[in-house]
């Protein structure tokens, strides 16, 4: 299940491995340059961390 836009922000801004990259051509509703799961190395397409980082830091977040 895909989280909202700000769930995304605030885990990327606590992810210690969080790696921005440019997404050329595509349609977000986050700036390029606000941190965030949607704009990082490690999130793959089919929306999850590729290092198995998101659910701990959301879990940390509660």
């Amino acid at each position: 299940m895909r989280s909202s836009q700000e769930t995304y922000m605030n885990v990327a801004e606590r992810c210690s491995a969080y790696n921005h990259i440019s997404h050329e051509n595509a349609f977000t509703n986050v700036s390029p340059s606000t941190p965030s799961c949607l704009n990082c190395k490690h999130f793959a397409d089919d929306e999850h961390c590729r290092l198995d980082l998101y659910d701990k830091i959301v879990k940390n977040m509660e």
